[in-house]
């Protein structure tokens, strides 16, 4: 007999295991504001993982929107604050260590990106003079970054799909998000579970 495969949700599942992998590391550097400034190869790689999906997926929302020329973080940036600028207001949490950031909040500078992407540039490019960037704390918004554009590229996508509005729960519970390590705002799921 064979197997049946449904679509599959390819961006939500490469979050998942790079957030895994930033879960673990929790076990060796203590999440706190104190190692904000630790940094390690573990951490480098979940920057530039991270990065490098979010460059994915901020190209398929700005397609979503309608634009299917942006192709840099620029253009994205640019896309973003015309036609969905609640994605950068967004925060992330982990509950379980009483962090929260908005990663996306240097988007309202004129002509600046997030400091995490600034980062991650460092880190690809000149690697041996910069290599403290890759820090818990460019890590934490890297991956929040992400979690909060594959939140929105899927709703964007349900919405397409279904040709009208879907809810934030809807979508969380399409990709049963619920027992995520990191969040969004309680009012996304339909369930929340806060790990304390």
């Amino acid at each position: 007999m064979g197997i049946h495969y449904e679509k599959t949700k390819i961006h939500w599942n490469y979050y998942l295991a790079i957030e895994t992998d930033f879960e673990h590391i929790s076990r060796y550097i203590e999440f706190s504001e104190e190692n904000n400034n630790t940094f390690s190869i573990e951490l480098a790689r979940i920057i530039m993982s991270a990065s490098q999906e979010v460059d994915v997926i901020m190209k398929g929302i700005c397609k979503l929107l309608g634009n299917k020329k942006a192709d840099n973080i620029n253009e994205y940036g640019d896309v973003i604050k015309e036609k969905l600028d609640g994605l950068i207001n967004e925060e992330v949490f982990i509950s379980r260590y009483g962090m929260r950031s908005t990663p996306w909040l240097n988007w309202h500078n004129k002509g600046e990106n997030p400091l995490w992407w600034k980062a991650n540039n460092k880190i690809k490019h000149q690697r041996v003079s910069h290599f403290r960037e890759a820090n818990l704390k460019n890590a934490f918004n890297a991956l929040g970054a992400l979690l909060i554009a594959n939140v929105y590229y899927y709703k964007l996508d349900k919405e397409k799909e279904a040709g009208k509005e879907v809810s934030w729960k809807d979508v969380t519970d399409n990709l049963d998000a619920g027992g995520t390590f990191m969040k969004l705002k309680d009012e996304y799921y339909s369930v929340v579970m806060h790990f304390n």
